[in-house]
């Protein structure tokens, strides 16, 4: 997240890479292990460069063949690498003569998953909005600490019908609490186990969503307009915001001391960021589990 939002700063490396450039942003963590024609392709590009061994995160420019042009990952904040590399490949590149079409029929499922069939896509955005730190060592960290942490929600046909009736379905609720009430700001959180859910009191009434999760670390306020046109979900604006147990957020750069998280819900547009899977997704079966649900339990108390 750092290096996309200093390298994407400078509207000359925005504009290279729009009319230049075919960028791709893949997961790198399913895409290296993908079993199919793209996955071949990938580890063949970031097979060729050799440093830094112990990650292949970072920038690639290759050719369509998979001949890998220049690769790198540092200095991180981008300090003008990005516009420099950009320039000086068009200079000295030379298109292959022969480029190989990837099947693109063979799509390995796992690594690449796509939203069930009648599904509804969520964008889901949060923020950390108040937050006692530790001295910043660098400007990475400042950046790393305000950065807003991204991520999709799949809703399933049974539990969009559900909401069009005003129905809040428990394994629509139950995916929200453990999958997307998380701190995804500065990394890659861990899920909530089902008995870290404490309790929950929501109601959907008329269109309108508000109430309480209280997690194992996490005290949630919810509230939110859900609208339904056409026989559509027309609308799905949620934001939920608590206080959270900085001993509970397992990723890099952690507050000194409990601190307010606030995530927002909202229909995704369509295309490209629709086809983008949850973080959570690499375990399709949990992810999208519509038995044996802690919510359930919960909701009858």
């Amino acid at each position: 997240m750092v290096d996309r939002a200093s390298a994407f700063d400078d509207r000359e490396v925005v504009e290279l890479l729009k009319t230049r450039y075919v960028p791709v942003a893949p997961s790198l963590t399913e895409l290296i292990k993908s079993k199919d024609p793209a996955g071949d392709f990938f580890r063949k590009v970031v097979g060729q460069r050799a440093e830094p061994k112990h990650t292949k995160q970072g920038y690639y420019i290759a050719s369509p063949d998979g001949t890998l042009v220049v690769g790198w990952m540092y200095p991180r904040p981008d300090d003008g690498t990005m516009k420099k590399n950009l320039a000086e490949a068009l200079k000295t590149y030379r298109p292959p003569k022969q480029i190989d079409r990837i099947d693109a029929s063979k799509v390995d499922r796992q690594c690449n998953p796509v939203p069930p069939d009648g599904a509804a896509v969520i964008e889901v955005c949060s923020k950390v909005l108040d937050a006692k730190w530790g001295p910043s060592p660098a400007k990475r960290v400042d950046m790393i600490r305000d950065a807003v942490g991204r991520d999709r929600l799949w809703i399933l046909r049974a539990e969009r019908e559900a909401l069009l009736r005003g129905e809040l379905a428990d394994s629509l609720l139950e995916r929200v609490i453990r999958f997307h009430l998380v701190d995804n700001t500065r990394g890659v959180p861990r899920r909530w186990k089902q008995e870290e859910m404490k309790a929950v009191e929501l109601k959907l009434a008329k269109g309108t969503l508000q109430g309480r999760v209280q997690l194992d670390g996490f005290d949630v306020q919810l509230y939110g307009r859900i609208e339904a046109k056409g026989g559509a979900l027309s609308r799905f604006d949620v934001v939920a915001r608590g206080v959270h147990d900085p001993k509970k957020t397992e990723v890099g750069e952690v507050p000194l001391a409990p601190y307010t998280v606030a995530i927002a819900f909202a229909l995704s547009e369509s295309g490209e960021p629709a086809r983008v899977p949850p973080l959570f997704s690499w375990d399709l079966p949990d992810y999208l589990r519509t038995a044996a649900l802690r919510v359930t339990e919960l909701r009858r108390k």
